[in-house]
């Protein structure tokens, strides 16, 4: 499955930002603050689907926009309709993946152990979304990839100093951890998210476009 929506997106600027559950109206400050500084694919959770027509008008089409935590063939149908043009399932099955292929709806596929990653990356996804990836250490990255046998792969929730061990490894892109967003509802300022989001697209340009491993 290719899609030049999120994947034209991903291949130059290699990173995601996922929203925490229950956003706040400062959610769409700073969701321009991250567009501003370089991240163009952004996700809210399957219980904040409203969110996805708010980012949209907010961002006038700066940002891909989609869904995370998505279970079921119902979370795809409830999403696509919401507006999103991807989802990120942290389990991947068979199943989900047939039904977001049928909707012609990029799915990234969870998956953990080089077993799990082998598996997904046979179902037809747009990508192996190898989450919580932060529980293995960067050490894991060239071994997930190797895993995935030449299938694109996502690393979730991965710092700075992570995206640069993957994307180095081979892997496609990654989704910022919970440090980028985490705190953002109870700060009373939030210029200190350039800083961070700068942290994370500095070493994604540094690194470059992604290029499919060789054959």
């Amino acid at each position: 499955m290719t899609d030049g929506g999120v994947l034209g997106m991903l291949d130059r600027t290699r990173l995601l930002a996922s929203f925490p559950p229950n956003p706040t109206p400062r959610a769409l400050v700073a969701a321009t603050i991250l567009v501003e500084e370089g991240f163009a694919a952004i996700t809210v959770d399957i219980g904040d689907l409203e969110w996805v027509e708010r980012f949209d008008t907010a961002l006038g089409g700066r940002a891909v926009l989609g869904v995370h935590g998505v279970r079921t063939a119902d979370d795809l149908s409830r999403a696509q309709s919401a507006g999103a043009t991807y989802v990120l399932a942290p389990i991947g099955t068979k199943t989900l993946v047939q039904a977001a292929a049928r909707r012609s709806l990029p799915i990234f596929a969870g998956a953990l152990t080089p077993t799990e990653i082998a598996a997904a990356a046979t179902l037809g996804a747009t990508a192996v979304l190898v989450h919580p990836a932060d529980v293995l250490g960067t050490t894991y990255a060239p071994h997930a990839v190797a895993a995935a046998n030449g299938a694109r792969v996502i690393v979730g929730g991965t710092s700075p100093y992570g995206v640069t061990h993957w994307l180095n490894a081979g892997a496609y892109a990654g989704v910022a951890d919970p440090s980028l967003l985490g705190d953002l509802p109870s700060s009373s300022d939030i210029g200190f998210l350039r800083d961070r989001a700068r942290n994370y697209t500095s070493e994604a340009t540094r690194i470059g476009p992604w290029s499919p491993p060789a054959s």
